[in-house]
């Protein structure tokens, strides 16, 4: 380990800051609101006692939504603004990140690792995502910091009395966030006992495990309740193919050509017998990396955003195994710099996404009539639908659902078709992977038996519109 130097140090944390508020500020508002976005605008501007009230069935804790709840208080309510939280969260995370590489690599290390972040394409697109992703890796970051100290303690006295109150509150704030939080709780048991750097951690990691669970009393039930409802009905993503480890990795990467030169860095840096410095990146990048994989044979959940947190581990693997890569009659930091190039090269924050809801609401502006009903399936994409139109539809004291009805808008959950006026001779179907809750097509075969369909048009990415007029 190198001597500190808390100059270089704060000087590099300064710069790694600035580059990524830099550049995580800018673009906030290149893509528009879509996904599962509008989810948590909605729900954020709700009343508290709707928003627990929907907690209580949802499968995300509160604390995200109760920030973005107060925070789209301070600002007006657009993406740009509302993605402002997820950018700086993600922003922070290269200080953990770069201490981190730092205390396992030196300076150059941890400066080379938080590069590799600040140009990844898949961190930069939820750093514009106004969900939890972007906290919750910040959260995991932070508690794999704290648990590195609480292992440098002994040596370090001074580190003694916080370093198990840092990771606890760590932890608790990346199990607050998301539940996958808990995942990462789990990764550092495993690193705690596996790691021997670590192993002075062994007691405390456990202490600090058993209070996380008691500080989430208060959501054990329902997580319990709701990881009871997925593993009984299933979830809605397909078992993953058995190339979808590389895809993961190839996402990290920003392009294939680089996640194959860097497959092939780390296999060098195994291959040249420096593998054991390592252990703890290597376990954060394969262990959710591939046991994730295996249980999604029986209950997928293979997901990138579910294993974002395990892509700091893949790029504290990679900066580590470059400095590993010797070159003859070239500097050490060869390597490190080509991987670095090769991520900014590749790194376009400028390139928007393909989802513009705006475009199913002017396809559907386009075919409506006085009169027309419009029917939206599945039911969240209502939500999506609704801000397309406009935002303040988020912000009316009825629920959207009501006040979409009362303009003749109806999102419709499972198979039954809506009550509509009688005298309405024009109906817009709105699908937007009906298949998910109507497997059967029901509506749609209804639709089609009452009316005649006279056009269709794929509005927006896997969005089709459909048009039906009275026979």
């Amino acid at each position: 380990m190198n001597s500190p130097h808390p100059r270089i140090q704060y000087g590099a944390v300064t710069v790694l800051l600035a580059l990524n508020l830099a550049l995580k500020l800018n673009w906030c508002g290149a893509n528009e609101l879509a996904g599962d976005e509008p989810f948590t605008v909605y729900w954020a501007q709700r009343p508290l006692a709707d928003l627990f009230g929907m907690l209580r069935t949802e499968n995300n804790p509160p604390l995200y939504f109760l920030l973005m709840h107060y925070w789209s208080m301070l600002v007006p309510l657009e993406a740009a603004w509302l993605r402002v939280p997820s950018a700086v969260f993600s922003a922070l995370t290269v200080w953990p990140l770069f201490l981190l590489g730092k205390r396992m690599g030196g300076n150059a290390a941890g400066f080379t690792a938080a590069l590799l972040f600040t140009f990844s394409q898949h961190s930069f697109q939820f750093a514009h995502e106004t969900r939890a992703y972007s906290l919750l890796v910040l959260a995991c970051t932070w508690a794999v910091w704290q648990l590195v100290r609480m292992a440098d303690s002994p040596r370090h006295p001074s580190l003694r009395p916080a370093s198990i109150i840092w990771l606890v509150a760590a932890n608790t704030l990346a199990t607050w966030v998301h539940y996958f939080g808990w995942l990462m709780v789990g990764l550092e048991l495993v690193m705690a006992f596996a790691v021997a750097s670590l192993r002075p951690a062994r007691a405390k990691m456990l202490a600090a495990a058993a209070i996380t669970v008691v500080l989430n009393i208060p959501l054990l039930g329902i997580l319990s309740a709701r990881a009871g409802a997925s593993l009984g009905h299933g979830t809605w993503l397909p078992a993953p193919t058995w190339e979808e480890p590389y895809n993961m990795i190839l996402r990290w990467s920003n392009a294939p050509v680089v996640a194959v030169i860097f497959l092939c860095v780390i296999a060098w840096a195994y291959a040249a017998r420096r593998s054991r410095a390592l252990g703890m990146a290597a376990l954060w990048c394969a262990v959710p990396l591939v046991s994730m994989f295996l249980v999604s044979f029986v209950f997928p959940i293979y997901l990138d955003r579910y294993l974002l947190f395990a892509s700091i581990g893949f790029y504290l693997l990679l900066a580590q195994a470059s400095f590993g890569c010797i070159l003859p009659r070239l500097p050490v930091w060869t390597i490190p710099a080509g991987c670095v190039i090769a991520m900014a090269a590749t790194f376009a924050p400028w390139r928007a996404n393909s989802l513009h809801p705006s475009r199913v609401a002017a396809q559907v502006g386009a075919w409506s009539t006085k009169g027309t009903a419009v029917i939206i399936q599945p039911d969240w994409y209502g939500l999506t639908y609704a801000w397309a139109l406009s935002p303040q539809y988020f912000v009316g004291a009825a629920p959207v659902d009501i006040a979409l009805k009362e303009h003749g808008i109806f999102p419709v959950t499972g198979t039954a078709m809506p009550k509509m006026d009688s005298s309405c001779t024009n109906v817009v179907h709105v699908d937007a992977w009906a298949a998910l809750s109507d497997p059967e097509n029901a509506v749609l075969r209804e639709l089609r038996a009452r009316y005649q369909q006279t056009d269709s048009a794929e509005a927006d990415k896997k969005v089709l519109v459909r048009r039906f007029q009275a026979r």
